[in-house]
Parts: structure tokens; sequence; C-alpha cells
């Protein structure tokens, strides 16, 4: 009788402890999400430093607009390329975020110049940095949502 009530209890004690791991996984599964080009959407600003042609110190300051479908917008405020400065140069581009987060995306610049840009989504979307993907190029962008605002989200 005794060794019936301890196995009874071992099981019992086994069935309590897959429950509770199995509820905790789910839990944790529900937890991750996977990303996808909705993880961007709304108003960005992005701050840009590093070097370009080799040697050039660049920093800029922009906001971007992404749309949640892989279209995106922008205008650099403010561009230093060893110096020179440029104010309020436009830009539009396509991106497309991974289901584990990473994404890659392609500028054109009202100048005629195209860059591109590879990177990471983090923080549930409201973060993204990114690093140009371009030869001779050494510029990192951080970003942060400032304003969400496209309602099919």
């Amino acid at each position: 009788m005794k060794t019936i009530k301890s196995l009874a209890t071992l099981t019992l004690c086994v069935l309590s402890a897959f429950s509770t791991s199995v509820a905790l996984n789910t839990q944790q599964a529900k937890a991750e999400k996977a990303c996808s080009n909705k993880s961007l959407y709304g108003v960005y600003a992005n701050q840009g430093r590093g070097y370009v042609n080799n040697t050039e110190p660049y920093v800029s300051n922009v906001l971007s607009t992404y749309d949640g479908n892989g279209q995106t917008t922008g205008t650099i405020l403010a561009r230093s390329i060893g110096g020179n400065i440029t104010t309020n140069l436009g830009t539009q581009g396509t991106y497309q975020v991974n289901s584990d987060c990473s994404f890659t995306a392609s500028y054109t610049r009202t100048d005629g110049t195209t860059i591109n840009y590879s990177g990471v989504v983090y923080d549930d979307g409201d973060k993204f940095s990114s690093t140009e993907t371009d030869s001779g190029t050494v510029v990192n962008i951080q970003a942060e949502r400032v304003r969400k605002y496209y309602p099919n989200h």
C-alpha cells in the first residue's frame, strides 16, 4: 500500500512539473513574436555617425517614416561629410524585415545617390540599428520611434 501511495505521489509530481513546463514554454513562445515589415512603422529619429570615402567624418540627423509595408520616406535634416553641410535632403526607399528581426534597406536621396543598409529591429519596433553596406563607408545609424500613427497597426 505504501508503494502504491508513493508511486501515486511521484506520478502527481511528474505531471505537475510537466504541466508547469508546458505552460511556461507556451508563455515564452507567445512573448517572442516574429518580426515582419509591420515591425517598422511610424516616424523614427535617426542619428548617423562614421566615415565616408574611407576617411571623411560623417554625422547626420534624419526623420524617417516607415509604412509597415516595406516603403520609407525621410528627410536628412542636417548632414556633415568632412565639414561640408547639407540640409533638408529628401530620401525614399524600400526595406525588408525578416522574421528574426534583421532587415535590409535601400534609400535613394533626392541628389540621386543610393545607399544600402543592413540592421536589426528591437524593443518591439521602437528602435533599430543599422550599418551602411556600401564600399568605402563605415556609417552606423541608431534610430528610435518618435511617433506611431498608421491606423492599420
